[in-house]
């Protein structure tokens, strides 16, 4: 799980294989911690709205259900979905000239 920060708004948590695919459409490479410096963080949002228009879901990775397990039928979660709390992050920490860090927990 992975915890990112700012001075801008609150904590947002995301599970650590969400945070990673959401890292790489902001033109990351995953790490157990990092930086959005503020003048990083247009390009970073720019890379965010290009990936969004890609029609991917993000299953969780090695999550299959078991046989017992009910399917609840649902769709898995676009990319647009699980980046929306960070998304919002962002823009504020870009509005309020604040760098977004992350930090495994």
């Amino acid at each position: 799980m992975l915890r990112f920060h700012s001075k801008a708004g609150a904590d947002v948590l995301m599970l650590g294989a969400h945070a990673d695919l959401v890292l790489r459409a902001l033109g990351r490479e995953p790490a157990p911690q990092g930086i959005f410096l503020p003048e990083q963080i247009a390009a970073a949002l720019h890379r965010l709205d290009r990936a969004e228009q890609l029609p991917v879901s993000l299953p969780v990775p090695g999550a299959e259900p078991d046989e017992g397990e009910a399917n609840d039928g649902l769709p898995d979660p676009q990319l647009r979905q699980r980046a929306w709390p960070l998304r919002e992050l962002l823009q504020r920490a870009a509005h309020k000239d604040c760098p977004v860090l992350w930090e495994t927990l």
